[in-house]
């Protein structure tokens, strides 16, 4: 493609392109996340999980796959309970299934996309969160790809994504330094895990980075990419139009 693209250009400020504010906690709802294995929960989405808890949301948290590719399943799903326990999102009316598919042969097929519309009608969730089409893991690929089929059967519920092991274009950033303390603590949880890699560290310099645009008060957020409806109801590729949309916006400020 060839584009004169200082002929198109057009400079945007900041806050056009990345919030220059936090998420109104209060805004938030009840919850579905799918986390593609033990920790992902935790890693991405612990600050969610633990104001969601404060506030007495109902909160369910599938882990699709059982994680043995990187440890003994058994231990990563306790550890998954540990902290669970930690942040306390399971102890209302809330839940954590984990579904024990095999790690790293997750497929998003019809199978997977039912049991998904199942849960979220079971739990009469207001959003859905899944992985970000920008991650590299297969697992996690997968269960977005089913994320957004399920989506498109239940509608009524907001689908957004969360960032693991690769940042993605986020337009929510939800501050979570009140309960950073508590995320640490259910990050500690996965030992297993941490004896293998520093994970927490990683995310925590994740978090802490994108407190950038927050201010002084802010010190460490989690980032959240919610579509545009249109896109969703496109499909798959309405989405991957949508991520060439805020691409182009960068570039050329339209």
């Amino acid at each position: 493609m060839n584009v004169d693209l200082p002929a198109l250009w057009r400079p945007l400020a900041e806050p056009e392109l990345i919030p220059y504010r936090a998420m109104d906690p209060a805004a938030l709802r009840s919850l579905l996340v799918l986390a593609p294995h033990p920790d992902d929960e935790v890693f991405a989405c612990g600050g969610l999980l633990a104001i969601a808890a404060v506030q007495g949301l109902r909160t369910d948290v599938v882990i699709v796959s059982n994680g043995a590719a990187a440890g003994d399943a058994a231990v990563r799903a306790h550890e998954s309970r540990r902290a669970a326990a930690e942040l306390r999102y399971a102890a209302g009316a809330g839940r954590l299934e984990l579904w024990g598919l095999p790690d790293r042969a997750v497929v998003p097929d019809a199978a997977l996309v039912q049991r998904i519309v199942a849960a979220l009608d079971v739990g009469a969730n207001d959003w859905l969160l899944a992985p970000s089409p920008f991650e590299v893991h297969p697992d996690h690929r997968a269960v977005c790809i089913a994320a957004v089929q399920a989506w498109r059967e239940r509608p009524q519920c907001r689908l957004g994504f969360f960032e693991v092991g690769q940042p993605m274009l986020p337009n929510g950033l939800l501050d979570i330094t009140p309960v950073l303390d508590l995320k640490q603590r259910a990050m500690r949880c996965f030992t297993s895990q941490l004896a293998l890699q520093a994970y927490d560290e990683q995310v925590i310099a994740l978090n802490r980075y994108r407190a950038y645009t927050l201010g002084p008060l802010v010190s460490h957020a989690e980032a959240y990419w919610f579509p545009d409806r249109g896109s969703l109801e496109a499909g798959l590729q309405g989405l991957l139009s949508e991520v060439e949309r805020l691409l182009w916006q960068r570039l050329r400020g339209t």
